[in-house]
């Protein structure tokens, strides 16, 4: 899972000899799991093929022949409403001129007009283009219209020119996606994540729990990092594999949950209670296992502790967001919790492991409430809702801090 992952990415080709790094550009994309549409200019055509790009995007490449199906009166707005990012790499000295000023006399030009999102260009031109005064002056204009220009490279050039605009390779124009898709009003905070189920001891051999996977909470904890946050995860029994970078403690009974929770919540700023935690507890503990023998089994449970409503209830400067899974009243359920819990954001889901929704899945569809807002989120994969979830959540915590020090003064 990573920040691009599931990301409509429209790559916009233009006419330069660098044109054949698209290919490698477009696998790797691929790898980081986008989705790719790529837009193809005339000039481009002279230096790669459609058929190149078409095996490695998946996807029928747009070009500026009218008679291709892919085209209709609307392309241009279509595909600028699809895509979440576009690249246009290699970007030519022409195309960036024309991006800076605003001209739409092709597909390309007119789908970057009609787009409100994130523009990445990587230049390829020769050194004295490149250094250009109008040049210069577009790269300024671009600057200022929050186009970002990712390059170019200093280095001899196809034509044995040295200097700057070479085009930067494919894994550099990642991480500078990566980068700049990482939302920073988070950078630095202290979040703590509780994921997967937990186990209640029946006997030697048996336990309670659930059909949590933990993926959600995983996910969460990975969005979280990926926004700057100093993350830490306390995990039920699950099968997912640790996250690089995140310490990850992991526990079984609800109550090693609590100890665990209440031990390291003293100096984070945000808690985020994604975890499945069993309200309920066997009273008593078997020491031998019941028999098959016994044809009925009575078994009394205890209240464990509610540990979401005691940080919230304790820990009154700490952030708190808790996770809803029900099965029916969706709305009402949540708003009830919110409510009764004193949190600050609830995100609610309805569960159920017959129906493949929430439990062990890789897709949810949540609806994220705060006491002043509320986002919904259709279906997606978890990561994706994560992603979203989380730039809720920093917009709401920067609100409430904002909130704390104008009453301060």
């Amino acid at each position: 899972m990573n920040i691009l992952n599931g990301k409509n990415i429209l790559l916009g080709i233009t006419g330069s000899i660098a044109a054949y790094k698209a290919a490698d550009l477009t696998s790797k994309l691929k790898k980081q799991g986008c989705n790719i549409k790529i837009v193809m200019t005339k000039s481009s055509e002279l230096f790669i093929t459609e058929t190149t790009l078409e095996s490695l995007s998946g996807n029928k490449v747009i070009s500026e022949n009218s008679d291709s199906p892919t085209l209709t009166n609307f392309s241009h707005l279509d595909l600028a409403k699809w895509a979440d990012i576009i690249l246009i790499a290699p970007c030519t000295a022409n195309f960036m001129n024309k991006l800076a000023n605003g001209h739409g006399d092709d597909l390309l030009s007119t789908i970057c007009l009609a787009f409100t999102k994130s523009i990445f260009i990587a230049p390829a031109m020769n050194p004295d283009m490149w250094n250009n005064k109008i040049s210069q002056a577009s790269i300024k204009k671009l600057r200022e219209a929050e186009i970002t220009i990712i390059g170019p490279n200093y280095g001899t050039h196809a034509c044995g020119d040295v200097g700057y605009g070479k085009m930067i390779n494919p894994d550099e124009i990642i991480n500078q996606l990566i980068n700049k898709n990482i939302y920073s009003d988070l950078s630095g905070k202290r979040i703590l994540v509780t994921a997967g189920p937990t186990r209640e001891p029946i006997d030697p051999v048996r336990y309670m729990s659930n059909y949590s996977s933990g993926k959600m909470g995983f996910a969460i904890a990975l969005a979280a990092k990926q926004m700057g946050a100093n993350v830490e995860i306390i995990t039920g029994p699950v099968t997912l594999q640790k996250i690089q970078g995140i310490k990850t403690t992991c526990i079984e009974t609800s109550y090693e949950m609590a100890e665990s929770v209440l031990t390291k919540i003293i100096d984070k700023d945000i808690f985020i209670s994604t975890a499945a935690i069993a309200d309920y507890r066997p009273k008593d503990y078997s020491q031998t296992k019941y028999k098959k023998e016994m044809n009925n089994i009575k078994i009394e449970f205890e209240r464990g502790i509610d540990i979401l409503k005691k940080i919230s209830t304790e820990f009154k400067n700490i952030f708190t967001v808790g996770f809803a899974a029900e099965t029916d009243d969706l709305e009402k359920n949540t708003m009830e919790k919110l409510k009764n819990k004193d949190l600050d954001i609830i995100v609610g889901n309805i569960a159920n492991h017959e129906l493949g929704l929430g439990f062990e899945s890789d897709y949810n569809k949540v609806i994220v409430y705060s006491k002043y807002n509320s986002i919904e989120i259709d279906t997606d994969k978890k990561i994706n809702i994560a992603q979203k979830t989380m730039k809720f959540i920093a917009n709401e915590y920067k609100k409430k801090l904002s909130l704390v020090k104008s009453n301060v003064k």
